[in-house]
Order: structure tokens, then sequence, then C-alpha cells
């Protein structure tokens, strides 16, 4: 004997844990802590595009310090931009820090943080013409 309510129960909640799944995964952030060492330098993160539909989107960056926030909005290249459509293809966030303090700096970005956060020399990733450089 067949029983169909207890398939479809199950059907049921296969679908529902499968769509929560998908919509966690797509609204939390991509986030990132970095605690520079005690002497001024630069500090720059490599972040990807989100993608909806193989093409990229305009990425939203925030980097909170201490009680500073900014925001960083860096628009998606143009449509007929060989960039919209291809891999890899992102920012370079560059930022300077001034003071020989140990604050850290929370980033978080709705794109894909490809090289965490670091003080040092510039990425490779700024020889790539798909990478923009954003101060």
């Amino acid at each position: 004997m067949r029983k169909p309510g207890v398939f479809a129960l199950i059907l049921l909640t296969l679908i529902t844990s499968l769509a929560a799944v998908a919509w966690a995964k797509g609204s939390r952030p991509a986030t990132a802590r970095f605690t520079p060492p005690a002497e001024p330098g630069q500090i720059f993160t490599v972040i990807d595009y989100p993608r909806a539909q193989g093409r990229a989107q305009t990425a939203m960056v925030t980097v909170a310090v201490g009680d500073a926030n900014r925001s960083i909005i860096a628009p998606a290249p143009a449509y007929q931009n060989p960039c919209t459509t291809s891999t890899p293809a992102g920012i370079v966030l560059k930022l300077r820090h001034n003071t020989p303090d140990t604050t850290p700096y929370d980033f978080s970005t709705n794109g894909t943080i490809v090289r965490a956060p670091y003080q040092g020399d510039p990425p490779p990733e700024l020889l790539h013409a798909c990478y923009k450089l954003v101060k």
C-alpha cells in the first residue's frame, strides 16, 4: 500500500530545506577582520563583484574602524564591457593606515572576498584588466 501523505510530506520538507539554504546563502554578506601592525602603510583587499545570471553586479563594501564607518559603492562594468560576464572581475580596495595603532578594520561586502585584507605591496590583481582600483 502506498501512503501519498508521507511522500508529499517528505517532498515538502526537502523543498523547504533547499529554499532555506538558497535564501540564507544569497543574503549573507562576506566579512573579514584585519588588525594592522602598529605602523603606517597601505591596506589592500581584493573583492569580486557579486553575480546574478552570470553578470557582474554592483559591489557594496562597508569598512568599520573603531567608531568610524565608510561605505563604498563600486558599480559593475557597463553592459557592453567584456568584464561584465568574464571571471574574475572585481575591485581592489586600497585604504591608508596613517597612524601607528592596531585598531581592527572590519570589512563587509555583498561580493566575494578573494584576497583577505593585508598591509603591504599592491596585489597582482591590479594588473588584470577586469579589476578596478578603488580608494
